[in-house]
């Protein structure tokens, strides 16, 4: 959803994860409130814990020796956001985001868009951990 509004032609969608889940819709009206209560910049910073985590995340989970084999869940996803083109729009998003903080970002907010990011990194984790949560098995 988000990755979609962003640019990505291709988005691989989070396969685990419940479209209208209370974590999934926890997330995206953080992000979505972020942006209409403040500015772009507080709108980037909300969505830097996505955008650019998953450039991140994808790219160290992508060196791992099991990160494309058959039997991993996960291949599918790691190779859309490892990949050059995902990686070009993080790299888009943080110099972005670095822009508007250099031109909007005083002393006087700083301590506002930390409380934005964390939030966001952890409503982000949630939703990751109700995706991974969905994929065990109850016995």
């Amino acid at each position: 959803m988000i990755v979609r509004a962003i640019g990505n032609p291709n988005p691989v969608p989070c396969g685990f994860v419940v479209k209208n889940a209370p974590k999934t819709l926890a997330y995206t009206r953080y992000v979505l409130d972020a942006g209409m209560r403040g500015d772009l910049l507080a709108l980037k910073v909300a969505l830097a814990p996505c955008v650019i985590g998953y450039a991140e995340i994808a790219t160290r989970l992508a060196s791992r020796p099991d990160a494309h084999a058959a039997t991993n869940p996960y291949r599918v996803w790691i190779a859309e956001y490892a990949g050059a083109p995902y990686q070009e729009v993080a790299a888009k998003a943080r110099a972005h985001l670095e822009g508007l903080a250099d031109l909007y970002a005083t002393p006087a907010r700083e301590a506002e868009l930390i409380v934005i990011f964390k939030e966001a990194t952890r409503l982000e984790a949630d939703f990751w951990e109700m995706g991974w949560r969905a994929g065990q098995r109850v016995e």
